[in-house]
């Protein structure tokens, strides 16, 4: 799981540096596995415009460039097949290391020509494998400023290691609520308001699955948007979405991308106007049936696996992948979105027996909040209207939800008895509650509710093992175990010792097995 530090702290308002927080992951049971800075080997990369590229008079293939770099004119003399009067580039100054090259630049002569710095590609600033010419910003970069603080290159990545157990951190907010309940900050509430509805949805939902099928698709929400202009997303979401290693495609795939990262929903987008009828059916697929994914690749399908079909037949499946014939495109101007709750197990049947690994499946196999079609469908709407205009249909809705509700039995004793460490019952309090259970303690004996994004607590020690790793796990004290025996017992009786001395004795007089 990939994050940066701003948008960490878009969920988490804290006074804690980036270090204290990097300490405090591990302890939580997010073990951190790197992090990239990029702002001190990029600051000396500034935006610059070339003036004007005139041929080099000794060699066909470069180029000589007056270059703007906003504090003056600069000659470089550039070999990239790029290089032409206007473009807005990336500039790198003489005493700037490039670590693509491995080079501190200094002045040089080139064929006679003085190069007085150079203007460079992706791959010489190790952003990217992308060499073919140099880096072409948009006519608009502020000339002169900060390549990186300008790109977002500033902001480091965080990457953790998440257990099976924890998809609740598969998303930035989840990351963040477990270090606000650690005591480093507050987490912030979810900036989300109903969206204003008009008319009934284009396309509306079926469940066509027996009673004792109704399992496999708990719930399913959607709706529809028309007059939609899908163009690019937002700069700042383009770059969140690349720090993380997702490549930007259009603002709709970007804002789904985004929101699956950022909550741990994944979520699907389709074009409307290409779905067969105004109905989508979520069934078991017919033996045989064939559908072409969003990766370009034909898969034929068993009865076995859950899809969603329109009139024409199978085009998503479920919790893997969307269909190719009913993808949104550059031109989608009529959307129909999906949020679902579908089984585990069949979402990772189906992935295991087509080979298809994809972010929504190591989402949906781990489980997601078994509320969030509904509590996040307005959050996403209104992204949606904030960045591609248009309007909204009413929700459009299939399904009574999954029975996630319970409450486990528990007593403040339990910590004590299975840590040996004295927490008290108020700050346990105080700790389960931040992190989104609810606890009626009005009795001696507690009853605990978990929250519907932790399907993972099934149990007293559950609910121990949540208060200890936020308490912190240095509390846990050492004891030395206990010794039987002063002295020390054979590893092995003479039962054990008897084929042992056997195959030494003979190997010894060259015998083998």
């Amino acid at each position: 799981m990939k994050f940066t530090w701003s948008w960490l702290n878009d969920h988490l308002d804290t006074d804690a540096d980036m270090s204290a927080i990097l300490d405090a992951l591990p302890m939580l049971g997010l073990e951190v596995e790197s992090v990239v800075d990029h702002s001190q080997a990029l600051a000396p990369f500034t935006i610059a415009r070339i003036v004007t590229a005139e041929p080099h008079p000794n060699a066909d293939s470069l180029r000589v460039c007056q270059v703007d770099t906003g504090d003056g004119m600069v000659e470089v003399v550039c070999g990239a097949p790029n290089a032409a009067a206007g473009l807005v580039g990336v500039f790198a100054p003489v005493g700037a290391y490039v670590p693509g090259i491995d080079l501190t630049l200094t002045e040089a002569e080139i064929r006679g020509v003085a190069s007085r710095g150079m203007m460079c590609s992706e791959r010489e600033m190790m952003i990217s494998d992308e060499h073919d010419g140099i880096i072409a910003l948009a006519a608009d970069a502020p000339i002169g400023s900060s390549y990186a603080a300008w790109s977002g290159l500033d902001d480091p990545v965080i990457e953790i290691a998440i257990t099976p157990n924890r998809a609740d951190c598969l998303g930035v907010r989840g990351v963040a609520r477990d270090l606000a309940a650690a005591g480093f900050g507050r987490l912030k509430p979810l900036k989300s308001k109903p969206v204003e509805a008009r008319g009934k949805s284009a396309i509306s939902w079926q469940l066509d699955l027996s009673s004792d099928q109704a399992y496999l698709c708990p719930r399913i929400v959607g709706r529809s948007f028309s007059g939609l202009s899908n163009g690019v997303s937002p700069k700042w979401m383009q770059q969140r979405l690349e720090a993380v290693g997702q490549r930007v495609i259009s603002a709709l795939v970007d804002i789904t991308n985004y929101v699956m990262l950022d909550l741990g929903r994944p979520l699907h987008a389709y074009d409307a106007d290409r779905v067969k009828g105004d109905i989508l059916t979520v069934r078991l697929a017919k033996s045989g049936e064939e559908m072409t994914a969003l990766n370009e690749k034909t898969y034929q399908l068993d009865d076995q696996m859950l899809v969603i079909a329109d009139a024409d037949g199978a085009d998503d499946l479920a919790g893997i992948m969307g269909g190719e014939r009913t993808g949104v495109t550059d031109d989608t101007t009529t959307m129909f979105l999906e949020i679902a709750i579908f089984d585990q197990v069949s979402v990772a049947m189906t992935g295991r027996k087509l080979n298809i690994h994809s972010d929504a499946r190591y989402r949906f196999e781990r489980g997601l909040d078994a509320t969030s079609p509904d509590t996040t469908i307005d959050y996403v709407s209104a992204m949606i209207g904030e960045i591609c205009g248009g309007t909204a249909s009413e929700l459009t809705a299939q399904g009574k939800g999954a029975d996630w509700q319970r409450q486990i039995g528990y007593r403040p004793e339990h910590c004590v008895e299975l840590t040996g460490v004295s927490v008290a019952a108020e700050k346990q309090k105080t700790i389960l509650e931040t992190l989104g259970f609810s606890v009626d303690d009005a009795d001696n004996k507690w009853l605990v509710a978990p929250p519907p994004w932790r399907g993972d607590i099934v149990g007293a020690a559950d609910l121990v093992e949540e208060i200890i790793r936020v308490s912190g796990y240095d509390d846990i004290p050492e004891l030395a175990l206990p010794r039987q025996r002063v002295v020390s017992q054979p590893a092995v009786n003479a039962e054990q010792k008897r084929p042992i001395m056997l195959r030494r004795v003979m190997a010894g007089r060259g015998m083998s097995e």
